[in-house]
């Protein structure tokens, strides 16, 4: 049998979105964040204010936050592969992770300064360009996170989308701070404290957002409604059915598999125009970067006896085993197969009962409408066995016995082609074959009748041969 060769015709999902804009947002939110972070860290060190310096600190996650991002857009950049046929995205998704991480690190710092202030008497000196720097801090970090926000859900960017929900904790940050020192000026020390804590808590919600947005795409949740893809595949004709309907990926980069069934009478060509048009349609949506169709043939709601003999020839293929006089029936609305197995003369029983009850078993998996597998082992012809003449008294005998047979069936005639020989793999048991002829107007069944009788008959009266095979054909044609 000769082995199936895969084609590889290089073909590979293309990355849609303008990741080089992605970057020049990344570059620029970073500069940004950076510069935020200087002004308040220069501002905490000149007055010794803690809940300033770690704002600057949590500024300075932004701009970490951003490298974390650069990095998993460089992978993510990188073209579908052999071993990435559908890219490289997820690397960004991971890197959007990885922020959650970082916002859930300013999250337990922030608990832990305002834990540490909640119990200290230390007052730190606010003035007026305190303030200002944290007004500067604030108005850097408001453009930065409107401007990424709104280019994020422009460019379907997951990571993009994530740091401007990290830098707009950030700037609640500020504001608590920045509340905080003016209630401290007026005599409220433990105000920071308080006000430090309610944000971190809303902090960790946003890590908490970005990581349901985040997941999903990890673990493979449908990305497209099913819906609206049965909407679309509706509207192509030919189609008898489809079914296994799944989508996955990321916002704007979803990939689509199906199956749809066509009708078996449909050319190759007509089936690939149809599977076509789906792919067409369905790569038009919004959001929906890669399509698979697999293509199915209808299959009837009555199984075809062609389908089932094909099956279980396949089957019996792929465990080594040979198949004739299969017949399909059915008794009290339930369908049984029953065939003759053949099973190399090697084998022990126990080893060809174990292979006939596999292909058995195999069968009743691939043709739930099949009740029962009843089989018949027998052996099968594994390699060319060289015939040695057999006896001349035996054939003589034989042949007298033949025709004297014969004579007892009217319908039949001129015996002719007629040999023995031994089967070494079955005990040499001697095997008989012969040819007669018969009118061709006989109804196939009826010649089937009077070939079995004849057997069965020859059987009986030779007790040398062990099997009869008979051919019957009709008369040539001069």
């Amino acid at each position: 049998m000769a082995a199936m060769k895969w084609v590889d015709d290089g073909y590979y999902v293309t990355e849609s979105r303008d990741l080089r804009e992605i970057r020049r947002v990344l570059i620029l939110t970073m500069l940004l964040n950076f510069a935020a972070t200087a002004v308040k860290l220069a501002a905490g060190l000149a007055t010794g204010a803690l809940s300033v310096i770690a704002d600057s600190l949590d500024s300075l996650f932004d701009g970490l936050s951003n490298l974390i991002g650069l990095a998993g857009l460089y992978v993510a950049a990188k073209p579908p592969d052999a071993d990435h046929p559908y890219g490289h995205r997820k690397f960004e998704t991971i890197a959007a992770l990885s922020i959650a991480f970082l916002l859930f690190m300013t999250v337990f710092q922030l608990l832990q300064v305002a834990w540490e202030r909640w119990n200290s008497t230390a007052v730190p000196d606010v003035n007026i360009w305190t303030g200002i720097a944290m007004l500067v801090g604030m108005l850097i970090q408001g453009f930065v996170s409107v401007y990424e926000l709104r280019q994020g859900r422009s460019l379907h960017s997951e990571v993009l989308v994530a740091d401007a929900l990290h830098t707009r904790a950030s700037i609640l940050v500020s504001f608590s701070v920045l509340v905080g020192l003016s209630l401290v000026r007026l005599g409220f020390p433990k105000a920071d404290p308080l006000l430090a804590a309610f944000v971190a808590l809303m902090i960790a919600k946003i890590g908490v957002d970005i990581l349901r947005e985040t997941l999903p795409v990890l673990v493979d949740r449908a990305a497209v409604d099913p819906r609206q893809i049965a909407g679309e595949v509706e509207k192509v004709g030919g189609i008898e059915s489809f079914h296994r309907v799944r989508s996955r990926g990321a916002s704007g980069d979803a990939a689509v598999d199906l199956h749809i069934r066509v009708s078996p009478e449909k050319s190759l060509q007509e089936a690939n125009a149809i599977a076509d048009e789906v792919r067409r349609r369905l790569l038009a949506l919004e959001g929906i970067s890669d399509v698979t169709v697999h293509l199915e043939a209808q299959r009837p709601l009555e199984p075809d006896a062609a389908d089932l003999f094909a099956t279980v020839k396949l089957a019996a293929n792929e465990l080594g085993l040979t198949i004739h006089e299969v017949w399909a029936h059915r008794r009290q609305q339930n369908l049984y197969l029953e065939m003759h197995v053949g099973v190399d003369p090697q084998l022990t029983l126990g080893e060809a009962h174990e292979r006939v009850d596999r292909l058995e078993q195999v069968l009743k998996e691939r043709l739930p409408q099949v009740t029962g597998v009843h089989t018949h082992i027998e052996l099968a012809t594994t390699e060319v066995v060289t015939d040695d003449p057999q006896p001349f008294e035996l054939e003589r005998k034989v042949r007298l016995v033949v025709d004297e047979v014969i004579a007892g069936f009217p319908a039949l005639s001129r015996p002719h082609n007629l040999w023995l020989r031994r089967n070494p793999a079955d005990g040499n048991k001697i095997y008989l074959f012969l040819e007669c002829t018969i009118a061709p107007e006989t109804p196939v069944v009826e010649a089937h009748r009077l070939a079995s009788q004849l057997e069965l008959e020859l059987s009986r009266r030779i007790e040398e041969v062990a099997e009869v095979s008979v051919h019957l054909e009709p008369p040539d044609q001069d």
